[in-house]
């Protein structure tokens, strides 16, 4: 159950779907749909089944990072392995490569 709240996140990125959307079409409330994604509360199993079908997502993936085809692992200082969407991905290569960038252009000016 652990994996479920940061799938759905990353599920509901990848769609590009706000909480507030989401929220809208299972029913409840956004804070109620926010403390689901944050872990905060646990959803029934007809509330986790309508949350991958507002996703399009098969439920039983939401519970296997690995078999999320969007989702690659990426570990955290601690060592903990955390999936990260595609969106978010590309998001951190951008970064390093803009501060690669900058240390190339400090580098010059220092020599």
């Amino acid at each position: 159950m652990k994996d479920f709240p940061t799938l759905i996140r990353k599920a509901r990125l990848d769609k590009g779907y706000s909480q507030d959307y989401v929220s809208t079409e299972i029913g409840i409330t956004l804070s109620a749909y926010s403390k689901i994604e944050r872990g905060l509360t646990d959803p029934s199993l007809s509330r986790m089944k309508q949350i991958a079908g507002v996703l399009e997502v098969d439920l039983s993936v939401l519970f296997k990072p690995k078999d999320y085809p969007h989702f690659s692992g990426v570990a955290d200082p601690g060592g903990v392995t955390t999936p990260v969407s595609r969106y978010e991905f590309e998001a951190y290569v951008g970064l390093v490569r803009d501060l690669q960038e900058r240390l190339r252009d400090l580098n010059d000016r220092l020599l």
